[in-house]
């Protein structure tokens, strides 16, 4: 089994540590609120529609389709390889989710093409340890 891969730190804000715990058992999970039902991505305080403070962590399939697409070929951290392809990906459940391609030649990206989530064991630029969520073509 190889070593995880060096990764930059994660920028954490004040909402979303349960979101990279929740990467750590494999599970793609965003706020949602309790009172109109709205996702909250990325998480906050209030919830957009209606402004309520309650909230649930819940647990999205992992599936959706690409939505937009951007392949970066300028290498902007050390730690991460180009081309870096990054979808934007509307999931089933209703948010838009960003994150790595892996697994695909990104000149197979087209609109609407089915994705699903996978995640990945890390190594952060400042030492820790976690995972990340990434999204990969549907066979």
């Amino acid at each position: 089994m190889s070593a995880p891969q060096v990764r930059p730190d994660p920028v954490r804000g004040l909402y979303d540590a349960p979101l990279w715990e929740y990467a750590k058992q494999k599970e793609l999970r965003l706020q949602r609120c309790s009172d109109c039902g709205e996702f909250r991505y990325p998480p906050g305080s209030h919830c957009p529609g209606c402004l309520s403070e309650n909230f649930q962590w819940t647990r999205l399939s992992g599936r959706g389709r690409v939505y937009a697409w951007c392949v970066f070929h300028r290498q902007y951290f050390p730690e991460i390889p180009v081309p870096n392809p990054i979808v934007v990906v509307h999931t089933e459940e209703g948010p838009i989710i960003a994150a790595n391609l892996v697994g695909s030649d990104p000149s197979a990206l087209r609109l609407d093409l089915p994705v699903e989530v996978t995640f990945e064991p890390v190594r952060w630029a400042s030492g820790g340890e976690g995972m990340i969520f990434q999204w990969r073509l549907v066979k």
